[in-house]
């Protein structure tokens, strides 16, 4: 008789503990969230805007007067359309002074070729503005990524004085750039001056 209490006990435990058990998680809360993953769920691409000076450059072997290929485009290696602005100089002023740049496709178009220190207030190529405030050259149309502006200048010749009153051998032509998202944080399209302020 005291092994059917005992089982009698235990049958009433196992029943008041179920009861315990089963009236908390009557009372306790849960939530079902369900996920659901496809190809078509793709997260935000951070933008980046990013370029690369691009140029086809083939000085002369020695100091001459004929004209040599450099051609200054800039390619938009980033991931967003942008703006692009480009600042030209020659190493020194006097060099400047007696050189002559062109965007002419044929090197040997005399007329084509302007003196350098009036080249910012030429009529520059398509798509091309000169701000002699801060002394960049504006692309005012965006890069799609992966495309380049069109060529700033191709061609360069340095006059070099008869009376060697400027001797020189090596000179350098410095090519920066700078480039800015086309489209506001909203996404919207600016101009390319607005994008610059």
């Amino acid at each position: 008789m005291k092994l059917k209490k005992k089982h009698a006990v235990l049958i009433l435990s196992a029943a008041v503990l179920s009861f315990i058990v089963y009236t908390f998680a009557f009372f306790t809360g849960s939530d079902v969230v369900t996920n659901r993953f496809s190809g078509e769920n793709h997260p935000e691409e951070e933008k980046e805007v990013d370029i690369v000076v691009t140029e086809k450059f083939d000085p002369p072997p020695e100091k001459n007067d004929y004209p040599f290929q450099k051609t200054v485009q800039i390619k938009n290696t980033g991931n967003t359309d942008c703006y692009i602005r480009v600042r030209l100089e020659f190493s020194s002023s006097e060099i400047r002074d007696i050189s002559q740049v062109s965007n002419d496709d044929d090197k040997d178009r005399d007329e084509a070729y302007i003196n350098a220190a009036d080249f910012p207030f030429s009529t520059l190529p398509e798509g091309w503005e000169y701000k002699a405030l801060d002394g960049f050259y504006y692309y005012t149309q965006p890069v799609p990524p992966g495309q380049y502006t069109t060529a700033l200048i191709k061609w360069v010749r340095t006059i070099f004085p008869d009376d060697r009153s400027i001797d020189t051998d090596e000179y350098d032509i410095l090519v920066y750039s700078e480039a800015v998202a086309a489209d506001d944080i909203n996404g919207e399209r600016m101009t390319y001056e607005d994008a610059w302020k």
